[in-house]
């Protein structure tokens, strides 16, 4: 099996966020729904209300964690069912400094979030009706100890990592486990790196066709980001290559060259279309677009 010199270009990271989830088991309801629909067993139900119903408070928290949480993805690979990440050393400067504004940017939406929480308390006795009991929420002094924003980074283990007495029969058995660990699990990540070139090329395949509706071409509409995250993914691509697969490498260059060599149309006073609404102009660049696209997808295993 191919061995992988991979503690020397990659870390592992580990991010992990907490946000008061303001949800109750209401055992009130839950019982009486069960009652009223006739249900034999008292766990056929659960009903769990959201202590703080019809505010977005909390929800635009929730909505930045996830916003962070598909950053970490996009720039690093999956190492480990723990939730471990692998990031190459090359984006860890870049990577470390996004993450320190994400926490900072974290910690204010949750300072604003601890600041109107008593009010919040009070609107909802009204939002609530019955269901509202004010001791199934945390205390204002309390409240800010559910949320946390964490990121640690951390060497990739190796064979020689071992370091206690086992025998030299069981040691050989584990150095020999854990390598064999870590090459499939380079080869996993490898694998999520061409699934995600292939998954972007197939968008572009769909997206860039050209349809015949009643005898006349009608294009299908796409998002600028279409081609702004197809530049994005080669950039990443190529930081992510930890194996230096060559045929990775020839696909991400196919791709970026393919991006790249739209000849963006220029319109009256010099101004210049951007590579999106180009493609969506001039129907040659766009067919060619799909068709480079399309032999992209035929060539290389996706």
């Amino acid at each position: 099996m191919q061995r992988y010199n991979i503690d020397t270009c990659a870390m592992l990271v580990e991010f992990n966020a907490s946000v008061w989830t303001a949800r109750k088991l209401d055992r009130g309801v839950t019982d009486e729904v069960v009652r009223d629909k006739g249900a034999a067993e008292k766990g056929a139900a659960r009903v769990n209300k959201n202590l703080l119903a019809g505010r977005k408070e909390l929800e635009v928290i929730q909505q930045f964690v996830s916003e962070v949480r598909n950053y970490v993805y996009a720039c690093t690979l999956p190492w480990s069912d723990s939730g471990l990440r692998l990031l190459p050393v090359v984006k860890f400067q870049r990577f470390n400094a996004d993450m320190a504004q994400h926490e900072d940017k974290y910690w204010k939406l949750c300072e604003n979030f601890v600041t109107v929480y008593p009010s919040l308390i009070t609107a909802q006795a009204m939002a609530l009706g019955t269901m509202f009991k004010r001791d199934e929420y945390p205390s204002p002094d309390s409240i800010k100890s559910k949320f946390g924003f964490h990121v640690n980074y951390m060497p990739v283990p190796t064979s020689g990592d071992f370091r206690v007495d086992v025998g030299d029969a069981a040691q050989a058995e584990l150095q020999k486990q854990l390598s064999e660990l870590a090459d499939k699990r380079v080869e996993a990540a490898m694998a999520d790196v061409r699934a995600r070139i292939g998954e972007h090329l197939r968008r572009m395949s769909e997206r860039l066709h050209i349809d015949v509706v009643d005898g006349q071409p009608k294009p299908r509409r796409f998002h600028d980001t279409l081609v702004e995250s197809g530049l994005e993914l080669c950039d990443t691509v190529k930081a992510l290559n930890v194996t230096q697969d060559p045929d990775l490498e020839r696909a991400r260059a196919a791709l970026e060259r393919s991006l790249t060599s739209v000849t963006v149309i220029t319109k009256k006073k010099g101004k210049e279309l951007s590579v999106a609404d180009t493609l969506r102009e001039d129907m040659q660049q766009r067919s060619a677009l799909k068709t480079q696209v399309d032999e992209m997808l035929n060539k290389f295993n996706w």
